[in-house]
C-alpha cells in the first residue's frame, strides 16, 4: 500500500478554508491528507509564507490559488525541502502593473478600510468569472458562501497583494515539479502572467481551462478535478510546450 501524501491547499484573497475547493477535495481524500491553510494573519508574502510553514505537516504537495498561489512560490522558496511538488492556479509572481496596484488599493483596500465593502462585493464577485457567467447567480452564491474572512483578515491579505512584489528571477531557483492551471477568461491575472511563471519554473507544465475565468475549482470543477488527478499520479511524463500551454506526451 502507498503511503498517503500530504496536501497543502493555501485559498485565494477572502475565501475561507474549503468551501471554494469542496468539489476537488471530497475526490482527493481518497489519495490524500488534505489541510486547507487560510492565512490571513500576517502582513507581508515572507511572513504568510512562514506561517504556512509553521502549521503545514513536514513535507507537502502544495497547492495555492490566486493569492495562494503567490505566497505558495515564496513557501517552495524559503523551504524547497519541504515542498514535494507545487500547483498554482490563477496567480502571479508578483508582476503587477499600475492599473492593478490601483485597483487593489482603491477597488479594495479603500472600500475595507472604510467599512463600505459590502457595496462592492458584487462587482468583485463579478470579476472573479468568466464574462459569460456573470449573471449566474448559483455559481456567484458558491462565491458568497466561501467568503467568511473578518474585515481586519481581509485588511491584511489586501495589503500583501498590493504590496507584491516581483520575484520571478527568483523562481528558476524552484526545481520541484510545478502544474499551472489557468482560466482562459481570467479577468484579474493576464496569460502574461502565467508566460512569465513558465519561463521561469524549469520543470513545469501548463493547462488552461477553456470557458474560464479566475475560479476554476468552481466554474469548471469537474475539468479542474480530471487535471488535478491527472498530474498527481505518481509516475508523469515530461511536459512539452505547445503554444501557450505545456501539455503531458
Amino acid at each position: 500500500m502507498h503511503k498517503r501524501k500530504n496536501l497543502v491547499i493555501l485559498p485565494g484573497w477572502s475565501n475561507d478554508s474549503d468551501t471554494l475547493w469542496q468539489y476537488q477535495i471530497q475526490p482527493l481524500t481518497d489519495f490524500y491528507d488534505i489541510q486547507t491553510l487560510v492565512i490571513s494573519s500576517e502582513t507581508t508574502a515572507a511572513g504568510m509564507a512562514k506561517e504556512v510553514l509553521r502549521r503545514a505537516s513536514n513535507k507537502f504537495i502544495l497547492l495555492g490559488h490566486s493569492l495562494g498561489g503567490y505566497i505558495a512560490q515564496h513557501v517552495a522558496l524559503q523551504a524547497p525541502e519541504r515542498v514535494e511538488s507545487l500547483i498554482l492556479v490563477s496567480t502571479f509572481p508578483g508582476t503587477l502593473s499600475e492599473e492593478q496596484r490601483t485597483f487593489f488599493k482603491q477597488g479594495m483596500l479603500a472600500p475595507l478600510l472604510e467599512g463600505s465593502i459590502a457595496e462592492h462585493w458584487p462587482a468583485l464577485n463579478r470579476a472573479c468569472i468568466a464574462p459569460a457567467r456573470t449573471e449566474d447567480e448559483a455559481l456567484l452564491a458558491l462565491l458568497v458562501a466561501g467568503q467568511k474572512l473578518s474585515r481586519e483578515e481581509l485588511i491584511n491579505q489586501t495589503n500583501v497583494l498590493k504590496g507584491a512584489r516581483d520575484i520571478s528571477d527568483k523562481l528558476s531557483a524552484i526545481n520541484v515539479p510545478t502544474l499551472i492551471i489557468y482560466g482562459r477568461q481570467d479577468q484579474l491575472f493576464t496569460m502574461s502572467m502565467q508566460e512569465q511563471l513558465f519561463d521561469k519554473l524549469s520543470n513545469c507544465t501548463v493547462n488552461i481551462i477553456e470557458n474560464c475565468g479566475h475560479m476554476p475549482s468552481l466554474e469548471q470543477p469537474e475539468m479542474t478535478t480530471k487535471i488535478l488527478k491527472t498530474w498527481l499520479r505518481p509516475h508523469q511524463c515530461l511536459g512539452v510546450f505547445q503554444g501557450s500551454c505545456r501539455v503531458t506526451v
